[in-house]
């Protein structure tokens, strides 16, 4: 802390004659500064740095649509996905620590995420959900359920209108505490996706297996993974919007999901073409550009404001004057 501006010439007295000498006792001179002190600020600057690097960067918002034959017919909730944002985690977070391994960093983001979204989700209106796609491909752990009610708690917010998307490796986990942890959140009104559904090797028997277990309601699908790779047409023209093969082959997988009672949403909805994909395949919702672009914090709130009828709060934008 820094010193009063009195203090820091306390030991100096000054003359009639406007020199000053030092006081009795005193060298005039200031104190060195002692190993100890400055292995103390190194370590708190080192802290402070660190709290920086490891903070989330601010939420963005994806918009969750319900699918209609028109399209989009309304809104009911925003999604927090940082791979569809193109956020990273903070490298911090995962860099090899001796204290840490890399599995409890990972928990340790994904509740920072959970916390911040559900505190911010809190003021939104009671129709409108939240939905997570978590990080930590193990999750859900035997603690993730403790970790997730001190979330709740702290912020308010109700399991009831939380979505959470987990990973296929975290959801293929063969043991008691994920089929518990699963069933305790679906009995509570969380729904639970699985994420990346065709980006990995997915297996339709876990699918089956989770679903006729009661412990899992639907897949995410990114429709981007439609768009034509560099080796799947022939480079004698244009590229077409959509691979054609592909279009038939996740039509056929998502109708399989379907069979087993598992609902289907979609992400990356950008372009046209896509939206058709998504309306054809029977898509219960989707996000994306051709919706609308992802949102910040206030921006989601007026949004599900206007939703629910009420009036837009007036924003006083702040200028040099005003300061």
């Amino acid at each position: 802390m820094l010193a009063a501006p009195q203090d820091l010439h306390a030991a100096r007295t000054v003359m009639d004659d406007g020199l000053s000498e030092p006081l009795a006792g005193s060298s005039g001179f200031p104190l060195p500064i002692t190993a100890s002190s400055a292995g103390m600020f190194a370590t708190t600057l080192r802290s402070r740095r660190a709290r920086q690097k490891s903070a989330l960067p601010p939420l963005r918002w994806l918009p969750r649509f319900m699918m209609g034959r028109a399209g989009a017919d309304r809104v009911i909730g925003a999604q927090v996905d940082m791979s569809q944002l193109w956020l990273s985690v903070p490298r911090r977070t995962l860099r090899k620590s001796r204290r840490k391994s890399l599995g409890q960093q990972q928990r340790e983001f994904d509740t920072d995420l959970l916390g911040n979204a559900c505190a911010q989700a809190a003021t939104w209106p009671d129709s409108m959900r939240l939905m997570v796609s978590l990080e930590d491909d193990q999750a859900p752990d035997g603690d993730f359920n403790g970790r997730l009610n001190g979330v709740l708690e702290a912020s308010g917010f109700p399991v009831s209108r939380l979505d959470l998307v987990f990973q296929e490796s975290g959801l293929a986990q063969e043991d008691r505490e994920t089929c518990y942890t699963l069933s305790a959140l679906r009995d509570q009104g969380c729904q639970i996706f699985l994420g990346g559904f065709g980006s990995a090797p997915s297996s339709l028997s876990l699918l089956r297996e989770r679903a006729v277990g009661g412990l899992l309601d639907g897949v995410q699908f990114d429709v981007s993974m439609l768009a034509p790779s560099g080796i799947s047409w022939q480079q004698s023209g244009e590229a077409p919007v959509l691979d054609e093969a592909a279009v038939l082959f996740y039509r056929a997988a998502l109708e399989a999901v379907k069979a087993l009672g598992l609902k289907v949403r979609g992400i990356g909805v950008d372009l046209p073409d896509l939206l058709a994909f998504a309306q054809k395949a029977g898509f219960i919702e989707a996000s994306g550009s051709i919706f609308a672009p992802p949102e910040t914090t206030a921006q989601i709130g007026d949004r599900f404001e206007e939703t629910a009828g009420r009036p837009r709060r007036r924003r006083m934008a702040r200028t040099a004057e005003g300061l």
